[in-house]
């Protein structure tokens, strides 16, 4: 609550003490994220910006943490080293935090720069997530080969690579009724692997951005349950779709609005914490179509654990 008065204040009175906060390595990762966000003049340099950059970089890290993350990178003014330096992460973002950090290339027009950004996108397993205009846009400043060579072959490999699994959804449900787990599923859940714990609920354990999974068997197939892990922006569930809101103080809140009162808008944001935001406030509410679930979840678990992950989900009736 102190840093989000200290963000609204917009003064440079509290920049040392808040840098400081961000360099101490025995403080939370997401205070020291949230003291660096609020700031008004600190620059990614130095400790600060190998921080946020590993944020990115550390599989354990939040998709809230990422995404802030990814937000920041891309609203600070870069040198060339360090968008060489960022270039690997871009093979490895998730669709959110993609979206978010194409914005940073447009910041260079050098075409080393751009050919290395390409390069590592090209890579990318989610790629097919944001449309080719998306991308023709973000390297327009560049040299069209670039683009023409790099990024649009690998957007026709990706989507024609969709379609592709698209196919094997009939057949891996098959194999969870033959094969899945349901007890080893639970465990799996419960260890936090797949990373649906960070949004999802199933009694008591994970958090409650996205739909609760608590009975989800009851009115999802295997191949359903399939194609919302594959496929997560294909179907988005009806209430959870992501906004970005944004207030007259210059600030944006991304997440799921949860109600709508006389007074506001009840929001949980991506960190899972409740906030209320006055109407009166409120000057743009931009719904995103893509799901904050990001896509190539299957490809962080072995098969079989996707199969009793689904099974599991698929008992909880």
């Amino acid at each position: 609550l102190v840093l989000d008065a200290i963000k609204k204040l917009k003064t440079p009175h509290f920049d040392a003490a808040l840098q400081a906060l961000a360099n101490d390595t025995k403080r939370p990762l997401a205070i020291r994220l949230k003291a660096l966000d609020s700031a008004k003049s600190v620059k990614l340099t130095g400790e600060t910006f190998t921080m946020v950059k590993g944020v990115l970089v550390d599989a354990a890290s939040s998709s809230a943490a990422k995404i802030q993350a990814a937000g920041m990178i891309a609203s600070a003014p870069l040198a060339k080293p360090q968008l060489l330096e960022l270039a690997p992460l871009f093979a490895t973002l998730g669709p959110v935090e993609l979206k978010s950090l194409l914005g940073v290339v447009r910041k260079s027009k050098d075409p080393e720069v751009g050919n290395a950004l390409a390069r590592d996108i090209a890579k990318n397993p989610v790629i097919a997530s944001q449309q080719e205009s998306v991308y023709r846009t973000a390297f327009s400043d560049l040299p069209p080969e670039i683009f023409e060579t790099i990024i649009l072959p690998a957007c026709n490999t990706a989507v024609a690579a969709s379609e592709a699994k698209k196919r094997q959804l009939g057949p891996l449900a098959g194999k969870v009724i033959a094969s899945g787990n349901a007890a080893n599923g639970k465990k799996n859940f419960e260890m936090g692997k797949g990373t649906c714990i960070a949004c999802h609920k199933i009694g008591e354990t994970g958090r409650a951005i996205g739909p609760d999974l608590s009975h989800i068997g009851a009115i999802r197939t295997e191949r359903d349950l399939l194609e919302s892990i594959l496929f997560p922006s294909n179907t988005l569930a009806r209430d959870y779709e992501a906004h970005i809101i944004e207030t007259g103080d210059g600030q944006q809140t991304l997440g799921v609005i949860k109600s709508h009162t006389a007074e506001g808008l009840l929001v949980i944001d991506i960190a899972g914490q409740e906030k209320n935001i006055p109407h009166q406030q409120i000057t743009g509410d931009t719904t995103l179509t893509t799901s904050l679930m990001p896509m190539g979840l299957d490809q962080t678990m072995p098969e079989n654990e996707l199969l009793d992950l689904v099974a599991w989900l698929r008992s909880l009736k």
